[in-house]
């Protein structure tokens, strides 16, 4: 059973986002330069939209009060996409009107092409028409000097489209947060070096830094740090005076050359150590002088986990995004398809495959390998499954918790 004085992983994330300070500074970018940061206040339309009643059909605009089925109109003029002249209609007359042009104001409705017949310059309805119909109301979609996004939101594509579509170029963000990254271990060794008896190449790096890149933190590689105390006192006290957190991998476990923990307690402060969560238990968080600090665990897989599952919302929080909590990831039922026995005291990140059957349903298959040193356990899957700390055993059909790794990853059978 997992130790009564190691944290469960909302217990170790509710610690850690109350440590964290959200940034309160702000810069202005061009909205082409904005995708991925963080709104720094109200962003409010300056525009409707759209601007005017507009066509949202190709067809024709009239009185709606001419609107009768069989009635015959005369048609006065076109009016096409941009225009900017306003044509009068009379009674008995329309107007011919491309999809996205304004309305004349003599016009409340607009009847489809496809629901007339059209003789030289008449047209004769086939259908009764009603007042508004296919016309897109000013401000319909946006209204001016309302509110379009609200502080604290990460800024995505369709966001672009949003800000430009009402005419904003600029836009206040916070500004990116300095995070440095260092590995711990004398058996590491660059990648593309050749390696010496005894050692392994470091890649806990790599991971790390992809998964902070859609964050848009500014990264500082410290490199790899020799197991020896004064090594790391050294670095660990340029990373805190540069970075606003520290990341660093290996050496919080309790081995003899472990030393990221003493070390920390020396120079700064430890929040906690241990969590209770499969693999990653030996997770470090604290504080390096104005720095937070995240010790990960050596083993690729855990250092893996717990970026995803505590740093990044630690990060997401400490850059002013809104709303982030334990429950930062979707979650999905699924049946599992065959039967574990396992130790129970820890939340189980398994490494597995997830499908929709047929049905709808889904099942859910852990990879056969779980080995916190072993990523082509992450490579080989699409999916986390999630074993509860106080679960032993699990037998086919039951229903179990699943992380998509992404929303495009669901397998089909």
């Amino acid at each position: 059973m997992a130790n009564s004085s190691w944290l469960s992983l909302s217990d170790a994330l509710h610690a850690m986002l109350s440590s964290a300070t959200p940034t309160t500074k702000k810069e202005t970018l061009s909205v082409t330069d904005a995708l991925g940061r963080i709104t720094a206040s109200n962003v409010f339309a300056q525009h409707n939209v759209p601007p005017c009643n507009n066509s949202a059909m190709d067809g024709y605009a009239l009185r709606s009060k001419d609107g009768v089925s069989g009635a015959s109109l005369i048609v006065t003029a076109t009016v096409l996409a941009g225009d900017s002249h306003n044509p009068t209609v009379s009674n008995g007359q329309c107007v011919r009107i491309m999809t996205g042009a304004p309305v004349p104001a003599d016009c409340d409705a607009v009847v489809i092409q496809e629901n007339v017949h059209r003789d030289a310059d008449t047209i004769t309805l086939q259908t009764d028409v009603s007042e508004l119909d296919n016309i897109r109301q000013t401000g319909d979609d946006i209204q001016q000097d309302s509110i379009i996004l609200r502080r604290g939101r990460r800024l995505t594509p369709a966001d672009m489209m949003l800000l430009s579509s009402v005419g904003i170029t600029h836009i206040d963000v916070y500004p990116p947060l300095t995070v440095g990254l260092l590995a711990t271990g004398d058996e590491l060794t660059e990648p593309g070096q050749p390696l010496e008896p005894g050692q392994i190449y470091e890649s806990n790096r790599a991971g790390v830094a992809a998964l902070l890149a859609p964050l848009k933190v500014n990264l500082k590689h410290y490199g790899i740090a020799p197991d020896r105390p004064e090594a790391l006192k050294r670095l660990f006290n340029l990373a805190s005076e540069e970075c606003d957190i520290i990341i660093s991998s290996g050496g919080v476990s309790v081995g003899d050359a472990d030393f990221v923990k003493p070390v920390l307690d020396e120079l700064g402060s430890i929040d906690f150590w241990k969590i209770a969560i499969k693999p990653g238990k030996p997770f470090a968080f604290g504080q390096l002088g104005n720095a937070l600090f995240c010790g990960l665990p050596g083993n690729p897989v855990s250092a893996y986990v717990t970026t995803e599952q505590l740093v990044v919302p630690l990060l997401r929080h400490s850059q002013g995004e809104s709303n982030v909590s334990d429950a930062h990831r979707l979650t999905l039922k699924a049946r599992i398809s065959h039967r574990i026995q396992r130790r129970a005291g820890r939340l189980d990140f398994q490494r597995a495959v997830f499908t929709q059957e047929a049905d709808g349903s889904l099942r859910v298959t852990p990879l056969a390998k779980q080995s916190s040193g072993v990523m082509t356990s992450f490579t080989a899957a699409n999916c986390y499954m999630l074993i509860p700390a106080d679960t032993a055993t699990l037998e086919p059909g039951d229903l179990v918790d699943v992380q998509p790794f992404s929303l495009a990853s669901v397998a089909q059978i």
